[in-house]
């Protein structure tokens, strides 16, 4: 009777003690951030701020023709004459933007067919795109990185949070055929 007794009451408390020790509050407070309620809230501040970043983005190039002409008056206070400022002002003002439009916009490549294809029909530009964080990092950064097309294949399938800080943990997916990935892979290399 006793053995009974004391049988029920250890499997009652180890399952409390697992309910309650198996999640610290920092691990409850991570899945809550990434999965639970406050996973809409980061999403739609991640979105503001996406907005907020293309917004912001056309303002660098005006901003580099704003410089040339203020070089123009440092160089007629040299003594040159007006026909060689003017000619000087025009130059740099012609490859002040042409200078400044590679540094300030990457050079953006259009997804092919058959590689957009294959990202639709395994959702991940849900979490992706090619040159914008959405809620995983953007293609052109897993570029950067200068994975094998082994390795991402490798990553795809089981994921290593490790490798990307910052960003919410990718779901395993073993569905997706090697071959496709093989192709996804060797486009972002390419970016």
């Amino acid at each position: 009777m006793t053995l009974k007794l004391s049988t029920s009451r250890a499997f009652i408390a180890l399952a409390v003690a697992f309910c309650i020790g198996c999640s610290s509050k920092e691990d409850r407070d991570k899945y809550n951030t990434f999965y639970g309620s406050e996973s809409k809230a980061r999403e739609e501040s991640a979105l503001v701020k996406l907005q907020n970043d293309r917004k912001n983005q056309p303002e660098l190039p005006a901003a580099a023709p704003a410089a040339a002409p203020a070089a123009s008056p440092a160089d007629s206070s040299r003594g040159k004459s007006a026909d060689t400022t003017k000619a000087a002002g025009a130059e740099t003002a012609t490859a002040a933007p042409a200078a400044a439009a590679p540094a300030a916009a990457p050079k953006r490549k259009p997804v092919p067919a058959d590689v957009l294809a294959l990202l639709n029909k395994h959702a991940c530009f849900a979490c992706h795109q090619a040159y914008d964080k959405v809620i995983g990092p953007a293609y052109s950064e897993v570029a950067k990185k200068k994975y094998t097309p082994d390795q991402i294949v490798e990553l795809v399938h089981s994921p290593k949070p490790e490798h990307w800080p910052g960003y919410p943990p990718m779901a395993p997916l073993a569905h997706v055929p090697k071959a496709d990935i093989v192709v996804i892979a060797n486009w972002i290399n390419g970016l």
